[in-house]
């Protein structure tokens, strides 16, 4: 049991040496590799042929009523034949 105490202590401690010797988080951040939030080097950029904002197109026409009422009707049909309740064997 000692030994291992002794060896938990040692590891611990040649860990520990690195995370002293830096200076502050940020330092010990940077020496991983990881950048801060606002540091983002890797940003894509925006294509020339690209528009600044995405631009809905406009649909051909919209459903009339009458149509409107037909879609729901045969989506509802649909939905009654779905979830129909199973017979009893």
């Amino acid at each position: 049991m000692k030994a291992w105490l002794a060896i938990f202590l040692a590891w611990t401690a040649l860990q520990a040496a690195p995370a002293a010797a830096a200076r502050s988080w940020h330092e010990m951040r940077a020496a991983q590799g990881q950048h801060e939030r606002g540091d983002r080097g890797g940003q894509r950029q925006r294509g020339a042929d690209r528009p600044e904002r995405f631009e809905r197109q406009e649909r051909p026409q919209r459903l009339s009523d009458e149509e409107r009422r037909g879609l729901h009707r045969d989506l509802d049909k649909a939905r009654r034949e779905i979830y129909r309740p199973r017979r009893e064997r």
